[in-house]
């Protein structure tokens, strides 16, 4: 699609993050020809999260070679699932190719953006107290880059060294070391087996069990990354039959606790309970269906548990003393404690204070869940997009081929507002009721509904964080903008 409309109106536009989506965005505008646009990135470099979370072992459960932008298909990944030093080089690298660097500006972070009617523009301050004019404000902080630490008595008593797995302490030597691990979540997976070969013991504090399919990483041979760079139809076509095997999981997931769930779930209750010991069996296999919380991946996470170095409780941690932990009125020496209690999935666009019309915080109308057309535009906030806003995580595809839609959607929506020749872009409230109305209405039907708790929910139980369907349909809904859904102003 031409972008011509869009390109010779120049608006001025401020992206908030240059990770992933950040970076996709950037990318997109500069390739159609756009370079009125601002990153501002809070971090010395790109790659948010990937730049951020570098614990050991860290790394994605999405195969790399569909864990990429579309339009630079990188030939040679080491292997099926990168781990996060190599993720992080190919969005480094994505940067430097498409001469995105010169458009951001790093360690500068955006603390309030502030629409004026009366101007029709968006006043953006960041964090070196500059405040800019923008005539599009796009916010690409995503989900998970704020750590969520819960507040346990005694933590400032104790003596030892405490981190978030988010924020991973390289200046502390764990060899020998005893160790708390508090979560069992995405990231704990990934780094306790390393962990509890280096340390002396491991305590695992679990809040709940978590289902465990097979990682089953395996590295690309020479023959293979051979052909993804010199036969391009190969690596189309491998990134296809990835895809394609991805959307088929949904069907586990998509009408609840279903006859392809409940077989899902016999499969994967078999598989934990051969790897696990008699003595941790009855605590690692969950008592839900899966997919009502996030399907971990991992090949060795059990096994681990079953070393006689590792410990798992599944009481909660009641509090912190000087020398260590306590639980059920046991006190735990230790020398560590590691948060890996994930991150405020919840509060989207946050710490970022955003107000649209009529001095209307995001906060607020957020207020009891978000209210979105598809989970980038807001009534009441003109020419304010979201990329992995609300309900555009997904639970069994890839998250960088949602944004890429997202992406695409908001550059037809702001070629429409140029064509137009209208100032601003909002959808109508109207709008976004009937989207909000369908989207819950589906959401309701999916497994994430069940009684779990779950990152994909908030506080008063609402699904917030995903999408009700396949990743096709979002792309479906996406592909084309309604403009009858939206609101054009001179």
């Amino acid at each position: 699609m031409s972008f011509s409309a869009l390109r010779h109106s120049s608006p001025r536009i401020i992206i908030a993050g240059a990770g992933m989506s950040g970076l996709c965005l950037a990318i997109q505008l500069k390739r159609a020809g756009i370079e009125t646009f601002q990153v501002f990135e809070k971090s010395p470099d790109v790659g948010g999260t990937w730049l951020e979370n570098h614990y050991p072992n860290s790394g994605c459960d999405i195969p790399s070679h569909l864990y990429s932008f579309s339009f630079d298909r990188r030939h040679d990944w080491s292997q099926k699932y990168a781990r996060q030093p190599e993720i992080l080089n190919y969005f480094q690298t994505c940067a430097d190719k498409f001469g995105i660097r010169p458009f951001i500006q790093f360690n500068t972070g955006i603390e309030k953006a502030i629409f004026d009617e009366s101007e029709k523009i968006w006043y953006v301050t960041t964090s070196d107290g500059i405040t800019h004019e923008a005539d599009v404000f796009v916010s690409a902080v995503g989900q998970l880059n704020r750590p969520k630490i819960p507040q346990i008595e005694g933590v400032e008593q104790f003596q030892g060294d405490t981190w978030h797995s988010a924020r991973w302490r390289d200046d502390v030597d764990l060899s020998g070391k005893d160790v708390a691990v508090i979560g069992n979540g995405a990231s704990a997976i990934q780094f306790l087996p390393g962990l509890a070969q280096q340390a002396k013991s491991v305590t695992l504090f679990q809040r709940s069990a978590n289902w465990i399919h097979p990682l089953n990483n395996y590295r690309y041979p020479a023959w293979a990354k051979w052909a993804f760079r010199w036969l391009p139809f190969a690596q189309r076509l491998h990134r296809g039959w990835i895809f394609l095997v991805s959307e088929a999981r949904f069907v586990a997931f998509a009408n609840g606790e279903n006859f392809a769930n409940r077989e899902y779930r016999r499969w994967l209750t078999r598989r934990m309970k051969k790897a696990a010991t008699n003595e941790i069996r009855s605590q690692v296999i969950p008592d839900y269906p899966p997919g009502c919380k996030r399907i971990l991946l991992s090949s060795d996470y059990i096994e681990t548990l079953n070393r006689e170095n590792v410990r798992l409780i599944s009481a909660p941690l009641e509090k912190f003393d000087s020398a260590g932990v306590v639980t059920q009125g046991e006190s735990i020496p230790v020398d560590a404690a590691i948060f890996a209690t994930g991150f405020e999935t919840t509060g989207f666009l946050q710490p970022m204070h955003i107000v649209g019309r009529n001095g209307l915080s995001l906060e607020e109308a957020y207020q009891p869940r978000p209210h979105t057309l598809l989970g980038m535009m807001n009534a009441g906030f003109p020419n304010l997009f979201m990329l992995y806003g609300p309900n555009t995580n997904l639970g069994h595809n890839s998250i960088i081929f949602m944004v890429e839609c997202q992406v695409n959607f908001v550059l037809k929506c702001l070629n429409a507002k140029a064509q137009r020749k209208s100032q601003l872009i909002e959808p109508k409230p109207e709008a976004v009721e009937e989207y909000d109305h369908q989207l819950q209405d589906k959401l309701e039907a999916t497994i994430w509904a069940g009684d779990c708790a779950s990152w994909y929910k908030n506080a008063q139980g609402s699904i917030v964080n995903n999408w009700w369907g396949t990743a096709t349909a979002f792309w479906r809904r996406t592909r084309k903008v309604d403009e009858n859904q939206l609101k054009f102003e001179e």
